[in-house]
């Protein structure tokens, strides 16, 4: 990995006792007697004790040590066996998207939820109408469902939806956020007829032998629902808002709802990687109303916004626990649905398409991309890049290889998001630049099985997620669960990567599984280095912020089969716990 840290300045600090200020500057609080594990170095390193001075780590060693350091407010905090190591930083996820599905009817298939068919969904719809029916000109909406993991094995129509309603517009996004279906009500609200002209990087599907749509909507043909629900919402002036266009007294409430899930998780950093500027100006509410307990970075959709507006938004710094990042490129879709870009062909026929299909790019024009990556590097704003398919993965390298041969621009760490199916030829292109790398592991455990048979086949699916070949390049790697797509769990994160174990229990790749000890610097110190924060967050160095957790077992102790059920008890941001499992 990149980043490479020892606990060299730790110890050396220790071993010369106590600074000459502590008597006037004691520790608010010291923690000790339990596993504290620091994530510091290249191989697992504890400390005896820790110790907070305004939120900031102070010290790192010994107990006795630490005890020097002890004044009449002195909080002295004995984990009685417990782990305490750095809190989660999350690589890859939607906020923002999270929040509006909890105001959705809930559609996810198990473990997430209860839907295993398209009479399931018709139900819980028919259910929602009849107990809260829309308010004039709104909609019924539902979220999460899974045409992979679907009794039918297939995508709900607007022929099942209007079983529910042909006069109430309903749309249900599907768990990837890169899909929707509409009834006929709803695509007639949103304009979707016959006539519609498909734009670059999306398409409606159509009846067989018809120009008809059957209700699926794909990709960036999804912006004009989008749209029309912002006007629906929220007025003619609404625009585009990729997460759901709810008012803001209902929505507002669903993010801080949202924020209290990653916090019970362990995150102590949380993403949004499709803002747009109404996202930001709801985050930029509950800042300045001090309801932002984790640190939140967002992430403008280049769709949402200009680059000239981003740059004056984009800052590397804090502002009550919130910065903008930089801005997100999106290139292909989602491998499930079989819109991610692909160099091969589907495993099997994808349905209603040529036998050669294999997906397709947001951006078709590379010397387009080229530009806009390249934009960005001018800029000196960070860039996202959005590449789960191999092709998709082809085009983000070739972009950032121009961008790179013609800024000045240093120590970029561009993060490229998924690389799903990633092949030993592009990591040695990887190797030569300058980017960070944030694989969603989820799949290898929600649909590996699914992959195998039906989307992937073998050969890909072994090869699903293949952490091992990055690190063995030296690459940063994170790993994410993209919420909403995937629950919040780092821990199961983690847990996926130590395994790789499909639904079935079969290992698939068992040759690119990474230690768990690898699996839990990914999920803290390598993310906050691929987001500029290395020297504030990721491990329990002095210094550093002190955002940690505190875990029922430690990881590296337990068997690597039982990770996933580990307990967070405590999640501590800058040294004030901010949720507690009591």
């Amino acid at each position: 990995m990149k980043y490479c840290l020892t606990l060299a300045l730790s110890l050396l600090l220790a071993a010369c006792g106590p600074s000459s200020d502590t008597a006037t500057h004691p520790a608010d609080q010291i923690y000790f007697g339990g596993d504290i594990l620091t994530l510091a170095g290249d191989t697992p390193e504890y400390a005896e004790a820790l110790a907070i001075t305004d939120g900031k780590i102070s010290f790192v060693g010994s107990r006795d040590q630490a005890f020097r350091r002890v004044g009449e407010s002195t909080e002295k905090i004995d984990l009685g066996g417990l782990t305490l190591m750095p809190g989660f930083i999350d690589a890859h996820s939607h906020l923002m998207q999270t929040a509006g599905k909890l105001g959705t009817v809930a559609l996810d298939p198990p473990p997430a939820g209860t839907v295993r068919s398209i009479a399931d969904i018709i139900a819980r719809l028919k259910a929602e109408l009849g107990e809260n029916p829309p308010a004039d000109g709104q909609w019924l909406i539902g979220w999460g469902f899974d045409n992979g993991m679907l009794a039918e094995a297939r995508f709900p129509t607007r022929f099942d939806l209007d079983q529910v309603s042909e006069t109430v517009p309903i749309v249900l996004i599907h768990f990837s956020s890169h899909m929707l279906v509409l009834n006929s009500a709803g695509l007639a609200r949103a304009g979707y007829t016959a006539d519609y002209v498909d734009p670059e990087g999306g398409l409606i599907r159509r009846l067989e032998g018809s120009r008809e749509p059957d209700g699926v909507i794909e990709e960036t043909a999804m912006f004009q629902a989008f749209a029309t629900l912002g006007r629906d919402y929220l007025g003619p002036d609404a625009g585009i808002r990729l997460g759901l266009p709810f008012p803001d007294d209902k929505l507002l409430p669903l993010i801080l709802q949202a924020q209290q899930i990653y916090l019970s998780q362990g995150f102590t950093t949380i993403t949004e990687f499709a803002a747009s500027q109404g996202d930001l100006a709801l985050l930029q509410q509950l800042r300045d109303q001090g309801q932002l307990k984790a640190d939140v970075i967002a992430h403008i959709h280049t769709s949402a916004a200009p680059l000239d507006w981003v740059k004056q938004q984009f800052s590397r710094h804090y502002d009550r626990h919130l910065r903008v990042g930089g801005g997100k490129i999106n290139l292909d879709g989602g491998s499930p649905g079989r819109t991610a870009f692909l160099r091969a062909p589907y495993y099997t026929p994808s349905p209603g398409r040529a036998a050669d299909y294999r997906g397709y790019s947001s951006i078709n024009d590379q010397t387009r991309l080229n530009s806009l990556v390249d934009s960005y590097y001018q800029a000196q704003v960070p860039v996202f890049i959005h590449a789960l398919g191999d092709a998709a993965l082809d085009q983000a390298i070739e972009a950032v290889t121009y961008a790179e041969l013609h800024n000045p621009y240093e120590d970029i760490r561009t993060q490229l998001i998924h690389l799903q199916v990633a092949q030993e030829d592009q990591f040695d292109a990887l190797q030569e630049l300058d980017v960070s790398l944030t694989f969603q592991i989820t799949h290898n455990y929600y649909f590996a099985d699914f992959h195998n048979e039906t989307t992937l086949g073998p050969r890909r699916t072994s090869r699903l997620n293949a952490l091992q070949s990055a690190l063995q390049r030296d690459l940063s790697v994170s790993l994410h669960h993209d919420s909403p797509v995937h629950p919040v769990d780092q821990l199961m994160l983690v847990w996926i990567a130590a395994n790789r174990q499909g639904r079935s229990g079969t290992v698939y790749g068992p040759d690119q599984r990474i230690s768990v000890y690898e699996a839990l610097r990914s999920s803290t110190i390598e993310t906050a280095w691929q987001f500029r924060e290395e020297s504030r967050k990721g491990s329990l160095e002095v210094g550093k912020l002190a955002d940690m957790i505190i875990l029922s077992h430690n990881p590296l102790l337990v068997p690597a089969g039982e990770i996933r059920d580990i307990q967070v008890l405590q999640t501590i941001k800058e040294g004030v716990t901010i949720w507690s499992k009591d």
